[in-house]
């Protein structure tokens, strides 16, 4: 639970706790346009009524542009919502600050409507209680991504004016009025907290069938089509530190990425079962999440064969990981479901992204994947149990991009014109 819902995530779903924060926070947002400039338009119906009814408070000049600017810093909250949310980077803050902006909208309205109430006659205490009952319907649906920015914007104003009604002579209004009005208050923040729900396990929902779709049901590792979806936003973070001046680059880190293939696995599957195979591997998994840290990514690419992401690593990082890797490998009793143990090997492929330091943005991350797919293979034909890697050469970066960026790169070739090394 979090002040940004109400609602308690299962222990299985707070993996996605950010991800629902996010998308409640941003439907908060997109639903919030209608209602911020209906307050506006309210806003400029209040000033001309109470302005002309209430001539004998000037301090009404100033209060109303005070809450017409706190208005317009909603609509201009939810304007720019995406170039905030890239600013911020967490939903938090964004949703701190457009709380914030309608608790003190609410706070005005209530405070004008308390103050000026005994003012008005009944008719014009009607037309300002059917604005402000207005606006809190329409904010019920509209602020439902935020069930704690809709009570900030409404018990503030509507509270003002259940408290005029009970400060007021019962003969104008009443306690029976302001007891009416909080029993609206009530209906709506029930009727908002409904909307939040429904909407709360229709996202919930939608990130678990997401990341069904992004994991590999027999390990639980990310699979191949998250690989792709995820270097797709990771290498332009990463690129764009190597393309800033070199005073400038405080901090240029790279990706390591190391293919790792289980060595005559089709043996285990033949000799003790497909179940052996798949207790093999959900090992094998478990044994990489454990070889590698935290932050970085181990993902199943298909049948044997695991890439791991060592994200933020320098350029030295490659060797040292694919060798714990296969140490580590090597070293591990494999349990199979007969209570038998098993020692395996595997082959080794590696590379970097970056691949050449002086031409970082001369080949993408799937050139350079598949120099640690040919390595892979190079391992494996060199009878298995091995590592290798493509490094970058001694020779001329911009004849070594130009070679490897060819459909059908030769590498034996530009190992031999020291384009490139293999590690």
């Amino acid at each position: 639970m979090n002040w940004i819902t109400p609602l308690v995530l299962a222990p299985c779903d707070r993996p996605h706790a950010r991800a629902v924060q996010a998308a409640l926070v941003g439907e908060l947002y997109r639903r919030s346009r209608l209602p911020v400039v209906v307050e506006l338009a309210s806003m400029a119906v209040f000033f001309a009524l109470l302005r002309g009814r209430v001539r004998e408070l000037p301090w009404l000049e100033f209060l109303f542009p005070g809450l017409v600017v706190v208005t317009l810093a909603r609509v201009a909250l939810t304007l720019k919502a995406d170039r905030l949310e890239a600013a911020l980077r967490r939903p938090k803050p964004r949703h701190a600050l457009f709380t914030a902006a309608a608790a003190l909208s609410g706070l005005f309205l209530g405070a004008i409507v308390l103050v000026v109430e005994p003012r008005l006659d009944l008719g014009h205490l009607l037309l300002i209680t059917m604005c402000l009952m207005g606006l809190a319907s329409l904010g019920y649906i509209t602020m439902a991504g935020s069930p704690v920015s809709f009570a900030a914007a409404m018990l503030p104003s509507l509270g003002g004016l259940a408290a005029a009604g009970a400060l007021h002579p019962p003969a104008t209004l009443g306690y029976l009025f302001s007891l009416a009005v909080l029993a609206y208050v009530a209906a709506l923040l029930a009727a908002s907290l409904q909307v939040h729900r429904a909407f709360f396990h229709t996202v919930l929902l939608t990130l678990r069938l997401e990341d069904m779709a992004l994991r590999d049901p027999l390990t639980g590792l990310r699979n191949r089509r998250y690989l792709q979806e995820f270097m797709q936003e990771e290498t332009p973070r990463v690129l764009r530190r190597w393309l800033l001046p070199e005073g400038e680059a405080l901090d240029r880190r790279s990706i390591s990425l190391i293919l790792v293939d289980l060595d005559h696995f089709k043996q285990v599957n033949d000799e003790y079962g497909h179940g052996a195979g798949d207790a093999v591997l959900v090992q094998v998994a478990r044994l990489l999440k454990e070889v590698v840290r935290k932050p970085d990514l181990v993902v199943r690419w298909g049948g044997e064969e695991f890439v791991i992401l060592a994200l933020d690593s320098d350029r030295a990082a490659p060797p040292a990981i694919a060798v714990r890797v296969h140490e580590a490998m090597g070293g591990f009793p494999f349990v199979l479901p007969g209570g038998q143990t098993l020692r395996l090997t595997c082959s080794v492929g590696y590379a970097i992204y970056p691949f050449h330091p002086a031409r970082p943005e001369r080949l993408g991350w799937e050139q350079v994947f598949r120099m640690a797919d040919e390595s892979l293979y190079g391992a494996k034909d060199q009878g298995r149990n091995r590592l290798q890697g493509i490094l970058p050469g001694p020779g001329d970066p911009d004849v070594a991009v130009a070679a490897l960026s060819l459909p059908e790169p030769d590498f034996q070739a530009a190992r031999e014109a020291g384009l490139i090394r293999m590690g």
